[in-house]
């Protein structure tokens, strides 16, 4: 299939360095990697995946959304690459469960930057739903994404010259929406993984099952997956 350039804007992606994307076998970063990785493709740039094995699976999903990937596009079988395992470990009772997100990229991020893995780093960290807190009734994340404006530096760069995060803005359901447009949506739902309760299938209660299903309904879109 044919990479749909037209929908995105390939000034986003930097040119002349090595460009790194965190896939998590999510919804969000396998639309993230589609499009980065097509940019790229057309390029010769190279373009790496990351991901932060965590104990709900990300890495078994990342490899089969990197799987169908190297289909799609007709490139040699990629495999994604673990930074920060410390990361495993990371238990969402602990009291700063509101900052996981922020924590384990930040440190996959630090890894890739200091040991030179790559130039910059993309990450498909997105809004949360206007509606957030309601979604859930046991468990509300705390604030979502990472702070570009932070003082962060790694090899002497600062956080927001490093980190490329351009879903920072859209909901869910934008990002369903842009898959459909892609022409990726039927392979992207059946590959990837939201639940944090559970490694494989969903729990249909924890915020990430019950986000996906408000994007969905949101998008007027049928959610074919099952993971």
């Amino acid at each position: 299939m044919q990479f749909r350039r037209e929908l995105v804007d390939p000034a986003g992606v930097p040119i002349n360095c090595t460009v790194g994307v965190v896939v998590s076998g999510g919804f969000d970063s396998t639309v993230l990697w589609h499009i980065v990785f097509g940019i790229c493709q057309e390029r010769g740039q190279k373009c790496i995946p990351f991901t932060v094995p965590k104990n709900d699976g990300a890495f078994h999903y990342a490899g089969r959304m990197l799987e169908w990937s190297s289909e799609y596009h007709q490139t040699k079988r990629r495999h994604p690459w673990p930074v920060n395992s410390d990361a495993v470990t990371w238990n969402r009772e602990e009291p700063e469960q509101g900052h996981e997100v922020q924590s384990y990229l930040t440190g996959g991020i630090a890894e890739i930057i200091k040991e030179g893995y790559a130039d910059v780093v993309f990450v498909g960290v997105n809004e949360y739903p206007p509606n957030h807190e309601e979604l859930c009734d046991y468990h509300t994340p705390g604030p979502r994404g990472l702070s570009r404006d932070s003082d962060a530096e790694w090899q002497g760069r600062k956080a927001k010259d490093v980190i490329l995060n351009p879903f920072a803005d859209l909901t869910k359901d934008k990002i369903v929406k842009l898959a459909d447009q892609l022409g990726i949506l039927e392979q992207v739902s059946e590959l990837t993984h939201s639940c944090v309760e559970l490694k494989r299938g969903r729990c249909g209660k924890c915020f990430w099952c019950k986000e996906r299903e408000w994007a969905f309904k949101q998008a007027g879109l049928t959610d074919p997956g099952l993971n």
